[in-house]
């Protein structure tokens, strides 16, 4: 058909078109609405006019609703929402509704126009899958602490046993190896279990937002690195280590939690670091604050980099040749923001560097020189 159509026909179409329209005037009140609308909401075209069609939105929706209508409205540019318009049999549907300025036949603005269509189905659809979402999550969590009660109590009381037969087997079995040599075996088996399990005990309060328990006490870095030091000596004999100490290392933290951060970091740069290549320890700071730093041969690749210190984000993922979880950084870095510092890493060709940060405590002058770590090495320096 060539010829126009004739106004009549444009009204038809308006009127029976299968989405819901409506106009706004200069002053944004709604002066039209089509036939579809009006069977929607089995209300009078009397009701619907001026304000009148707000009446039928849900009373959550109201205010968002309109405020977002206005709000475009004086700005005349084209908006989307969606909301809870009540049905004629008294239901609340969800609708779409896309609203445009328009002009008039001098192009000058005249108002609104808008088109809106039922997508209730649609929503429901993504509420189920929501709560579907939501209660799996809850399953897991459920679940998560099931495993976590397990290895806390079912596999801690155990391994502790075997722990102490270990030593008492290592002091008072004979000289002679067979013995002696299986003791220690036995005695680096539950250090490393001991680690994951604390590890995953450390990340279950921090996925529940309890966050990592801190005590500040009065404490020495300084001994603490070389309590490091001496462990990684030991352990990785092929390695050079080295501390390089440039600051008073008196502050108040949590020996414990210090020490667990120290072996991490520690242990990551031997594990992942250059086979026999030298890690070295540096500790720097001013009045306000100290860094300790932990550098080691080797890069990260740059896709784990991003998720460096996600749970599970290093570990094998970046070369590593240890037995740990991959939650080692991560472990570190929330020790440090539970004293008000952060750990960040720096990672070039060549070298890897891992810096924390930590505040200094108000009773750092009082922290004695020289603490005694002694039974703080209960979890050995290994990586996550």
């Amino acid at each position: 058909m060539d010829r126009p159509l004739t106004s009549t026909e444009y009204r038809l179409l308006v009127e029976h078109s299968p989405v819901l329209l409506w106009r706004a005037g200069l002053d944004a009140k709604c002066d039209y609405f089509n036939e579809t609308w009006l069977a929607f909401t089995g209300r009078s075209m009397a009701q619907e006019l001026g304000d009148g069609w707000a009446g039928g939105v849900h009373p959550d929706d109201l205010q968002r609703c309109v405020a977002y209508y206005l709000d475009y409205f004086h700005r005349r540019q084209a908006f989307e929402m969606e909301y809870r318009l009540r049905r004629h049999d008294g239901a609340y549907r969800w609708i779409f509704d896309r609203g445009v300025p328009f002009t008039d036949d001098s192009g000058v603005f005249a108002g609104f126009i808008g088109s809106c269509i039922d997508v209730d189905e649609r929503r429901q659809g993504e509420d189920a899958q929501q709560r579907q979402a939501r209660e799996q999550l809850e399953l897991a969590r459920d679940f998560e602490k099931w495993i976590l009660a397990i290895v806390s109590h079912d596999i801690r009381d155990p391994l502790n046993a075997i722990g102490l037969a270990a030593q008492v087997l290592a002091r008072t079995g004979a000289a002679a190896a067979p013995g002696q040599k299986q003791a220690e075996v036995i005695t680096r088996a539950v250090g490393r279990i001991r680690h994951i399990v604390g590890d995953l005990l450390d990340l279950s309060r921090e996925r529940e937002g309890a966050g990592i328990a801190v005590d500040p006490q009065p404490t020495d870095l300084r001994a603490l690195c070389q309590h490091i030091i001496d462990e990684l000596r030991a352990l990785a004999v092929d390695r050079p280590i080295s501390f390089d100490c440039e600051v008073d290392g008196r502050g108040a933290w949590d020996e414990q939690r210090i020490l667990q951060a120290l072996s991490n970091l520690a242990s990551n740069a031997v594990q992942h670091g250059t086979p026999g290549s030298p890690v070295g320890l540096r500790l720097t700071g001013d009045a306000q604050r100290v860094a300790l730093e932990v550098h080691n041969e080797g890069e990260i690749p740059a896709e784990v980099l991003p998720r460096i210190f996600e749970p599970f984000g290093s570990g094998r993922q970046h070369g590593g040749r240890g037995e740990g979880l991959g939650l080692g950084l991560f472990i570190a870095k929330a020790i440090a923001e539970a004293h008000g510092g952060g750990l960040e890493v720096d990672s070039p060709p060549g070298g890897t560097t891992f810096r924390m940060v930590l505040p200094r405590a108000s009773g750092a002058a009082s922290a004695p020189a020289t603490p005694t770590p002694g039974t703080a090495s209960s979890r050995p320096a290994s990586s996550g």
